[in-house]
């Protein structure tokens, strides 16, 4: 059907026009009501006229101009005006996702982030341009809504790029906020973009009890409800937790069974914690001693103030000995390294104040165990930081793991040589130590070391054959030393003969050489390696999760329902503010 097209001698009957996608409508310059485009004959137009406005039909052609120029200006005066409402708007997300990320809390923008931009703006631009700066809405509960809508616009891009992998991996661990709510977090690694993404995926609340039942029962849900099968879940990486690793309803067998593309992993970093945890009788008894002088001296704050001056006085470096906490990675080595650096002015505050414990410091061998203490866990909390943080694989904590086994070795066999340099500050206090005193400790650190060998082979048992040896790298393999599926077989030799590709496994990352490089010419043999590159090695990324939950849900705001703030604070996905604001075409002028 033909479209009718406007003719400026309309105007006489009092129509002007507008044009959308399906063609040009008439629009009446008097009341501004917009008619069909059937409608533009000037016959319907005179009759409309004399209907609607019979009063106007005798009316001049100037006259129908100047309303026309008066509708225009209206237009452009609205226009204008809904163009500051979406700037307002726009202003409102990115402060509301500026708060999310610094988990402050929401009322720091009207009672703070708001006044101080006005003081500066009035300062630098002037009183008008801070004015303008009062029509954006950042209330409390504007703000709550605002990270609402990001954390639901997060969530749809995380679930489609999920579903968009051909595989994925979990991580996830429970811990109790500050209103002893139990809570769930949940991190998932896919492909992307020919890359291995990381991403926060969920945290959900565990209403009563935390059972295996629970925990499973939460995260099946969870991903039914965004349309994730365990079908295409090839990894799941936890803590030891009886019921996260019960063999008989933990978590983990409830996944496996479900999921039979599957392997779990124990946390890495939970694994060393507890290899080094146990130690011989000897050692043990030095660092309950120095737990022991610790709590002595911070058990009041006045004693605390006491020594703080002392050290200030001395001119210490450090001005407080360090609580120790048995569930933090890192304690034993920072309250024994501390301890160690503070040992004269802490002799010397015990002595001061006539406390048993400044025998302690008279006892040579006693020292020198504590120096030794504070080498070797300085050189395990080394080992573990060095595997925390973002887009590690399962080889490369291996390979970690294998260097530090080694240097056990070396240090046991330095150890029988009678050589200490490996641990200074032991080497130092052996020094003040008579032969026999050296033999006895000498025997207290090889039986330590021993054991901690044992321990590290206990938990960390050879897993990673030369069997998984070709992905690390395809191209230097013996044939013979690898069992393969006959297809995986024969793509691995066609791989390890191009050239062209071995030039690019030594310019990108492993993940990208198998997800990207290789993926589209041997898809069967990638599929392979990217089964074993994607599950997480650590539960690194929920506990750090969870050190974010305790700055958002303070003793101050400890009734705060931390989804969405979790979701915007850890999520790397950035909101897609141009849908959102789309879907809000006014902006809240109110506070």
């Amino acid at each position: 059907m033909a479209k009718r097209k406007y003719d400026p001698a309309y105007l006489k009957c009092r129509f002007s026009y507008i044009e959308d996608s399906k063609g040009q409508k008439p629009q009446c310059v008097i009341c501004s009501e917009v008619l069909a485009n059937e409608s533009m004959k000037p016959s319907k137009l005179r009759r409309r006229l004399d209907t609607k406005h019979p009063s106007c039909k005798d009316k001049p052609v100037e006259f129908f101009q100047r309303q026309l120029q008066k509708l225009r200006t209206s237009q452009k005066c609205l226009t204008a005006s809904c163009s500051k409402h979406e700037e307002a708007l726009r202003a409102s997300y990115h402060v509301a996702h500026r708060i999310a990320k610094a988990k402050k809390p929401h009322t720091i923008a009207e009672e703070l982030i708001l006044p101080a931009a006005m003081d500066m703006v009035r300062e630098v631009m002037g009183q008008s341009a801070a004015d303008k700066l009062k029509t954006i809405p950042l209330s409390n509960d504007t703000i709550a809504r605002r990270i609402h809508d990001m954390s639901g616009n997060i969530k749809e891009q995380t679930t489609a790029r999920v579903q968009a992998s051909p595989y994925y991996a979990l991580q996830m661990d429970e811990s109790t906020d500050v209103a002893s709510h139990a809570i769930l977090l949940v991190y998932v690694r896919h492909i992307l973009d020919g890359d291995l993404q990381e991403q926060f995926l969920c945290s959900r609340d565990l209403p009563t009890t935390t059972k295996a039942e629970d925990i499973f029962n939460s995260v099946d849900l969870y991903l039914s409800s965004v349309g994730l099968s365990w079908e295409y879940c090839v990894g799941i990486t936890t803590d030891g937790a009886a019921a996260m690793t019960g063999k008989h309803s933990g978590v983990v067998k409830q996944i496996l069974e479900r999921a039979p593309n599957a392997t779990w992993n124990h946390c890495f970093l939970h694994r060393e914690a507890l290899a080094a945890k146990d130690m011989v009788s000897e050692l043990d008894e030095a660092l309950k001693d120095v737990i022991n002088v610790v709590n002595h001296i911070k058990r009041s704050a006045r004693i605390s103030r006491c020594f703080s001056k002392l050290c200030k006085d001395l001119g210490s470096e450090h001005m407080q000995v360090l609580y120790h906490s048995e569930v933090r990675w890192l304690s034993r080595g920072k309250v024994l390294s501390r301890f160690y650096e503070l040992k004269t002015e802490i002799a010397t505050f015990l002595s001061e104040n006539n406390s048993p414990y400044a025998e302690l410091f008279h006892n040579e061998i006693w020292l020198a165990r504590v120096a030794y203490l504070a080498d070797v866990f300085e050189h395990l909390n080394a080992l573990n930081v060095s595997m925390q943080g973002r887009g590690h694989n399962i080889f490369e904590q291996s390979d970690k793991i294998a260097a530090f086994q080694k240097k056990i070795k070396l240090w046991i066999n330095h150890l029988s040589k009678d050589r200490l340099d490996m641990f200074p500050s032991a080497c130092h206090e052996v020094q003040q130590l008579d032969n026999s005193a050296k033999n006895d400790l000498k025997k207290t650190l090889s039986a330590h070391l021993t054991k901690l060998q044992a321990r590290f082979d206990n938990y960390f048992p050879e897993k990673y054959s030369n069997n998984d040896a070709w992905i690390r790298d395809p191209f230097r393999i013996d044939m013979e030393s690898i069992a393969l599926p006959s297809n995986e077989e024969h793509q691995l030799v066609e791989l390890s003969c191009d050239q062209t590709t071995k030039r690019r496994f030594s310019e990108v990352t492993l993940p990208h050489f198998w997800c990207n490089d290789v993926m589209n010419e041997y898809p069967s043999l990638a599929t392979l390696a990217v089964k074993t590159l994607l599950p997480f090695s650590t539960t690194y990324l929920c506990e750090s999760g969870f050190s974010t939950m305790l700055q958002l849900k303070s003793k101050q705001r400890n009734r705060l329902d931390t989804e969405h703030d979790l979701r915007v604070a850890l999520s790397t996905v950035l909101p897609d503010f141009e849908t959102l604001i789309k879907n809000k075409p006014h902006a809240q002028l109110s506070h």
